[in-house]
């Protein structure tokens, strides 16, 4: 079996794959103590592959020690070019979406839209080539921000948005947050557009499930689309 672990800024997500299929996935918060030698008795875990935005340090011994272990890096074998200068300053989980994009999508135009802490937008080309991308304040640090940077605001949570125009300042919070986001992909996949027509868009990241019904049609949305390039970078790096 092969484990992907995807440690974010809030939780660590586990993908178990039998080769390139998808058997099952676990999540943790980044607060609770994961038993990986229970996780990899208990699944035969044989390799495994990190990918992790954090600088939390951990070594992972158990990982080394009993399985095929890769920490997803810049100077691993990938299958895309990238004109993102310098490359080593891409977020290694953009690295791992765009790996993603030539796995799943082969030799087509893919827009990914990892909606996390950070919104960030990467397009990549037919001939797997990362054309650049974008980077935007995340849904929580939008809320976050309004609070700790004045006064007066409240500090909310996200929540369904009421009717149009806003008549509390929470419901004008609430607007500006979430039809902000919607309204920024929006505009960015027409500014996309205009560098490579008929792209494949997808959505994926914490808030992804949240989004996918309130943007348009024709957005794609897949909660384990890093483990699946995860997984693809592990098989093409296993030793």
């Amino acid at each position: 079996m092969n484990l992907t672990i995807d440690i974010g800024n809030t939780y660590t997500k586990l993908g178990f794959f039998r080769g390139l299929a998808l058997v099952t996935t676990l999540k943790f918060s980044n607060s609770e103590q994961i038993n990986w030698q229970s996780i990899i008795s208990q699944n035969k875990v044989e390799k495994s592959i990190l990918s992790r935005v954090n600088k939390k340090e951990e070594k992972f011994d158990e990982l080394r020690a009993k399985t095929q272990f890769i920490e997803a890096n810049h100077s691993l074998q990938l299958p895309f070019t990238s004109d993102y200068k310098p490359f080593i300053s891409l977020g290694i989980d953009r690295v791992v979406a765009l790996a993603a994009s030539t796995s799943l999508y082969p030799n087509q135009n893919v827009l990914v839209i990892d909606a996390g802490s950070c919104i960030t937008y990467d397009l990549i080309t037919q001939d797997a080539h990362h054309l650049g991308g974008s980077i935007s304040p995340g849904i929580e640090m939008r809320y976050r921000s309004m609070s700790t940077f004045t006064d007066q605001l409240p500090k909310l949570s996200l929540a369904e948005i009421e009717r149009f125009a806003p008549t509390t300042t929470q419901d004008a919070m609430h607007h500006g947050v979430i039809s902000g986001i919607i309204a920024e992909i929006d505009a960015f996949v027409l500014e996309y557009g205009k560098l490579v027509p008929n792209f494949t868009i997808i959505l994926t990241g914490g808030d992804a499930s949240f989004l996918s019904n309130r943007v348009k049609n024709g957005i794609l949305a897949d909660a384990n689309f890093l483990a699946f390039g995860l997984n693809m970078l592990l098989e093409t790096n296993k030793s």
